[in-house]
């Protein structure tokens, strides 16, 4: 307590001191901060559900057959107290309650579900293995919070009510209490209905249950007292082993592994990835700020040279001394650390508002919680020995005579050089850290620069989900027709068209193509699948480069196609496409019609893909995926947002029971795929510049002490005649030494690790050549910057001045 109290009146006798002292170590810890954060919610935390602790998830990087799901269930019983399943991703149609039909997301579970994974409950019951079975027995669910209170007005009287989904009356059983949004971190869950339902919801994707090819189970388990996650892993990669030897003989599998219940599985090592790249970014912040001050503290202790000093004389002990002064730093550090939560918070928040290109509702919540304040508190305590224990003990071996007279610390800098190692550390650092910036900013110029192969300006879109509303062919025909016709009509519309799949939405539709005239053992290709109406490539701005679009008077019954440049060069080459046929793997002919230019059509960072346009109004209901639903779009004259509101009444007239969701203009769609790169760019932008500031403090502070204690040195130069400008280019050598010796080694650490962040960069290579001439250009004139005020201060010194001091 006693080395406390004189910490804080040595910290409050030097409030700039403490400010730059704090405001670097905030810096430093608010980066940390973010980026832990951003780790804990997505690798660390935790489902909160009752009993977390004996709770896993089962991973082999992929999801599960529901008959590997049931062996493991029944094969395992004697280590588990329970094997639940369930599939995240089940779209409905909400037309109960208040307002119009929405388009909501839940989770298809088993029987055993909650008894497995223990939800909370705010009202109601959970549902049981009696929901298993579908005979005889009405559909129920259980609705998730948010979608309670936004529909239902939070009243508790609506359980036992009905409410519609996708046409089919649920009856509701229970109220989820706030905060579980799904066994799925990220997906966001409204509702829990049973597995035996999945026709209502996901029709198209799991038709044969019993299929040992259709993966869509996810399996949560609940450990026995007792067992271990090592027993329960081995036991269930021996029933695995089996299940793979007996049905799928050729099929090599990952050994099955237990994560804890909430984080990220095996299949979640890309984020895990960035994470750990980011990590390692703010751990170099973090050390440039802690040289940084530690620079600072050094300049401090020769400053308190004679307080020490006669410390020393009364008989302090130099082990007392170290605590006092380390007591200080940690305080120094605390004292920045809550600024930089303070400034994490606020990161967090705003990161946590970046949408993904998806159809699906998906979020983190990256606000930091008391895992995080407790990575604070470590982090500051590190930060404050590891900055103040150099000081602490340099200061505490003083000569005690020389103290006492006013001379020390003349020397202590020159004899251990630790200042300038210091300094160039930093400049080492900030040079890396430089490189990653400029190598994620040329990439998010390069990615906004590129060529998507349509025009996104001026376009509105908008979903509705006739597959699991059981839409027939010919009722989905008629449908596209007339919104085609009404929304043509409407004043300020120019086209209108309707697509199975929207590019840039990270999803595909895969499909083998080979020429249907060649010998079939030539090769093939894969390509991506699009149903579309006639007027899409029109309505997207696709360019057609050979042949027609779909004409809906003649191809309503014509198995014909359209195809891109990519696919007509891989399977016919320089020879003409139009007219030719082409097959996929289940044996269904087209003729090509027209060739469209190339275009992105899952994700920016591909490679060209080939693509095969089919007509939808043909190919029907089928083609539509109850995931993604069908988007329309309409190109307009104007703003797109303008046209909202009439567009959305009039596909709500003809059908008012389909919602409309996932409304935007593409534009805005297309700039959310440049989420990875943008993402980058601002937060390795943020800790260069970080970086770079943190540098040339300290930089200019090395070289302004330099200065001050060797006021005696430079006055004696001049007054034996050395002329200001010799002075001038002394000060500026010293410190451009520095940093010629920090960047270069700085150059080549980076060149080593760029490697690493090549899946990341879109259109720029990892050895940059601008990025790697133009950082050490910015590093060297902001060291000028940093250099010359202290040169210049030099440079004004008159020889009777500097004596006089002495």
């Amino acid at each position: 307590m006693h080395d406390v109290v004189f910490a804080l009146r040595a910290v409050r006798k030097a409030p700039g001191f403490t400010a730059v002292v704090c405001i670097s170590i905030a810096l430093g810890v608010a980066g940390n901060n973010t980026d832990f954060s951003m780790v804990n919610a997505t690798l660390l935390g935790a489902l909160p559900v009752r009993d977390p602790g004996g709770l896993y998830s089962i991973s082999s990087g992929r999801t599960f057959p529901y008959p590997d799901y049931r062996d493991f269930r029944d094969q395992c019983a004697t280590l588990f107290d329970g094997l639940a399943g369930h599939f995240p991703l089940a779209p409905a149609s909400l037309a109960t309650g208040a307002g119009t039909p929405e388009r909501v997301w839940g989770a298809l579970v088993t029987g055993n579900y909650f008894a497995v994974v223990r939800p909370p409950l705010a009202a109601g019951r959970g549902i049981g293995p009696e929901h298993d079975q579908v005979e005889g027995r009405d559909p129920v669910v259980v609705l998730g919070d948010s979608l309670w209170r936004r529909r239902f007005g939070a009243d508790r009287a609506a359980v036992g009510q009905t409410a519609v989904f996708n046409g089919r009356r649920y009856t509701i059983i229970g109220i989820m209490a706030p905060g579980f949004l799904g066994s799925d971190r990220g997906v966001v869950n409204e509702f829990w209905a049973p597995l035996a339902m999945r026709r209502d919801f996901v029709p198209d994707l799991i038709k044969d249950v019993e299929k040992r090819d259709t993966y869509w189970i996810g399996v949560s388990g609940r450990l026995k007292p007792g067992v271990t996650r090592e027993q329960a892993a081995a036991a269930l990669n021996v029933v695995h082993t089996r299940i793979n030897q007996t049905y799928r003989k050729n099929d090599r599998h990952n050994a099955l592994t237990l994560d804890k219940a909430g984080r990220i599985p095996g299949e979640g090592q890309g984020v895990a990835g960035l994470m750990a790249i980011l990590m390692v970014v703010v751990a170099l912040v973090l050390l440039i700020a802690c040289a940084n001050v530690a620079n600072l503290m050094l300049a401090r202790a020769v400053d308190r040279q004679r307080e020490i000093g006669i410390r020393l004389a009364v008989g302090a002990g130099r082990a007392r001394l170290v605590s006092q002064l380390l007591t200080e730093s940690v305080i120094l550090a605390a004292l920045g650390a809550v600024g930089g939560f303070a400034l994490a918070y606020a990161a967090a928040r705003a990161l946590s508002r970046f949408q993904l290109p998806l159809p699906i509702p998906f979020a983190l919540d990256f606000t930091p919680d008391l895992r995080v304040l407790a990575f604070t508190a470590a982090v500051t305590v590190a930060a404050g020995v590891l900055f103040g224990i150099a000081p602490a003990i340099l200061a505490s071996r003083t000569d005690l005579v020389s103290a006492l007279k006013g001379a020390a610390g003349l020397g202590i800098f020159h004899r251990f050089g630790l200042r300038n190692l210091l300094v160039g550390v930093q400049v080492t650092l900030s040079a890396v850290l430089l490189i990653a910036a400029g190598l994620f900013v040329r990439s998010l110029a390069s990615a906004a620069s590129m060529d998507l192969g349509i025009r996104p300006e001026g376009v509105l879109i908008l979903a509705v989900d006739p597959r699991t509303a059981g839409y027939s062919n010919e009722r989905l025909r008629e449908y596209l027709r007339q919104a085609e016709e009404r929304l043509t009509a409407l004043p300020g519309v120019r086209s209108a068209a309707a697509v199975n799949i929207l590019p840039l939405s990270m999803a595909q539709n895969g499909e083998n193509f080979r020429d249907a005239d060649a010998d079939e053992k030539a090769g093939s290709t894969e390509a991506n699948v699009f149903a579309t109406t006639a007027a899409f490539f029109q309505t997207v701005g696709m360019p057609l480069l050979r042949g027609r679009a779909f004409r809906p008077q003649t191809d309503l019954d014509a198995p014909v196609a359209l195809v891109n440049r990519a696919l007509a060069r891989r399977l016919f080459g320089d020879s003409d496409p139009l007219g030719r046929r082409i097959r996929d793997g289940k044996g269904k002919t087209y003729e090509i019609i027209g060739v469209t230019g190339d275009s992105k059509s899952v994700t920016l960072g591909e490679e060209v893909r080939a693509c095969v346009y089919t007509y939808l109004p043909r190919d029907g209901a089928e083609q539509v995926l109850s995931l993604l639903g069908m988007t329309i779009l309409v190109r307009t004259g104007g703003d797109p947002a303008a046209m909202v509101r009439p567009v959305r009444a009039e596909i709500l007239k003809l059908d008012p029971t389909l919602a409309v969701f996932n409304v935007d203009s593409l534009s805005s769609h297309v700039s959310r795929a440049f989420l990875v790169p943008r993402l980058c760019a601002v937060l390795f932008g943020v800790f260069g510049l970080i970086g770079l500031v943190l540098a040339a403090v300290g930089l200019f502070g090395v070289v302004s002490y330099s200065v001050h204690s060797r006021t005696r040195e430079i006055g004696i130069r001049m007054a034996l005649g050395a002329r200001p400008g010799a002075i001038l280019r002394l000060v500026l050598t010293q410190g451009l030494a520095i940093v010629a010796v920090g960047l270069a080694i700085g150059l080549a650490i980076a060149a080593a690790v760029s490697r690493f962040t090549a899946s990341l960069l879109y259109g720029v290579s990892p050895t940059d050549l601008l990025t790697f001439a133009g950082v050490p250009v910015v590093l060297l004139l902001t060291a000028v910057a940093a250099v010359v005020v202290p040169a210049r201060r030099a440079w004004a010194i008159r020889p009777t001045d500097a004596l006089r001091l002495e």
